[in-house]
């Protein structure tokens, strides 16, 4: 634990009282070193390698911008050569969820940290970007949009209509992002993308996908590396608790809440357990956990952290083309219809009788029971 109980300390979560300076250097701390170990900073005769940061305007990825900025600007103090730069983007997600109003909040963001390079891209964007995309096979989408004059926006907001739960919604909002984010740093060239989730935002995940059935690919929704689809991914606040990185944007100079949009959906649909998605649930699991047992926040992401993701070598493997992470054994005979493979498979909207093949997670997200 950061150092407690000195002349200037400063109340702050578990009533416990923190020193600020040495708070805020803990956080720093926790942050380098997570990027020094994942080698994300140029040599010095190397051109600075360029990092792409997801930004959702939450606490943790808010905190992790001001961490890397205050980084910079001692660079520039020390030696005037950066080892990085940085690309922000922001992923305007209102066709598929309600969303806070955020134009304000983004203004003064790019005010306060002006040298860095800034994009946001809207959610439906995914049809430009990601052209070869599961919406373009999938059921809902061949029978019902076939009019390519349909905006991009309709086309997402009618995919996402037509999935059985919220839960689905949510899960495939979450998958579309990931690739639509994906897709912009490889046509940026981006070295790695940055992501600010917290421990107890991986532990969320890590259930919750299980509980999803896409257990197989936790060591890639969680671990810091190379996603099958090509390009490296960090998480490096993923050693700080929740409570935290909300108590480091509360002592900042100047303070960091004014830079976030809280996302208040969960919260909105507490009263009613069937706008409850899997996501909501385990936020509200954790939440309590991390005020009372936080080693078990920390436990569950650590023993995430041990399982290793299958080599994918360079021969063929066989994927989801949904989630596109490979298909464990057993899964590759599941499709988009719901049936084992055979001869009466429907066909997509090229015509052919290849239909996609799903994982369960997929699969139990797209399919109506």
């Amino acid at each position: 634990m950061p150092v407690r109980a000195m002349r200037t300390s400063t109340p702050t979560f578990s009533g416990l009282m923190l020193h600020r300076d040495c708070f805020m250097k803990y956080v720093m701390t926790k942050v380098t070193k997570r990027l020094e170990s994942s080698k994300l900073r140029a040599a010095f005769n190397e051109a600075p390698k360029i990092l792409l940061l997801s930004l959702s305007l939450g606490a943790s990825s808010v905190a992790l911008l001001h961490i890397l900025h205050r980084q910079l600007e001692h660079q520039d103090d020390r030696t005037g050569r950066r080892s990085f730069q940085l690309h922000i983007l922001l992923v305007d997600q209102s066709a598929a969820v309600e969303q806070p109003a955020f134009a304000h909040v983004w203004r003064s963001l790019k005010q306060h940290f002006p040298s860095h390079s800034y994009s946001i891209i809207e959610l439906e964007s995914v049809f430009d970007y990601v052209p070869d995309s599961f919406l373009t096979l999938s059921p809902s989408y061949t029978t019902s949009v076939s009019d390519f004059h349909s905006s991009k926006r309709a086309r997402l907001e009618h995919f996402l209509s037509d999935l059985p739960s919220v839960t689905s919604r949510a899960d495939m909002v979450g998958i579309i992002r990931s690739q639509l984010v994906e897709a912009f740093a490889k046509g940026n060239h981006c070295d790695s993308i940055l992501y600010g989730d917290s421990t107890t935002r991986l532990a969320e995940r890590t259930l919750s996908e299980t509980a999803k059935g896409r257990g197989g690919a936790i060591p890639w929704l969680t671990g810091d590396g190379r996603s099958p689809h090509g390009i490296k991914i960090v998480y490096p606040m993923r050693d700080l608790l929740r409570k935290e990185i909300t108590a480091y944007t509360a002592m900042a100079a100047p303070p960091l809440r004014p830079f976030l949009v809280e996302n208040t959906l969960g919260k909105k649909s507490s009263a009613s357990s069937k706008n409850l998605t899997i996501e909501d649930l385990m936020g509200q699991y954790f939440e309590s956990v991390e005020s009372n047992y936080p080693s078990i926040v920390a436990n569950v992401v650590r023993t995430s952290g041990r399982l290793v993701a299958p080599p994918l070598g360079s021969q063929h493997h066989s994927v989801c083309h949904i989630c596109r992470f490979p298909l464990v054994s057993g899964a590759e005979g599941l499709r988009w219809s719901g049936e084992q493979e055979g001869p009466a498979a429907p066909t997509c909207s090229n015509g052919s009788k290849d239909i996609p093949k799903l994982c369960f997670g997929c699969a139990r997200s797209t399919l109506n029971p």
